[in-house]
């Protein structure tokens, strides 16, 4: 079950918002609202939640839900996007959110 964990934990004296069961599909912080949060690969998170039992509706939902939750410090969802016909050229490996 993936729930939106209402501890927060500090990260270098930042508090931020993690959500039970997705720690995969975290790619680093943003910052939202002057805020840093983290962040998590879109695509990512609905695979997880989808191979928790849920179709993908459903995870597309509670992403959009849990995205909203940005008063206390809630995470960002990002779609990463690297294939080659999108860009000039191929982005490096290793390309981190920041």
């Amino acid at each position: 079950m993936i729930i939106l964990a209402e501890v927060l934990f500090a990260m270098h004296d930042i508090e931020v918002i993690a959500i039970k069961g997705l720690d995969s599909a975290i790619i680093g912080t943003t910052v939202r609202d002057g805020r840093e949060v983290l962040a998590y690969d879109y695509d990512k998170a609905v695979e997880i939640i989808v191979s928790n039992g849920h179709d993908v509706e459903f995870a597309e939902r509670f992403i959009e839900e849990a995205a909203r939750y940005h008063e206390k410090n809630g995470p960002a969802f990002v779609y990463l996007d690297v294939e080659e016909e999108n860009y000039d050229i191929f982005p490096p490996e290793g390309v981190t959110v920041h």
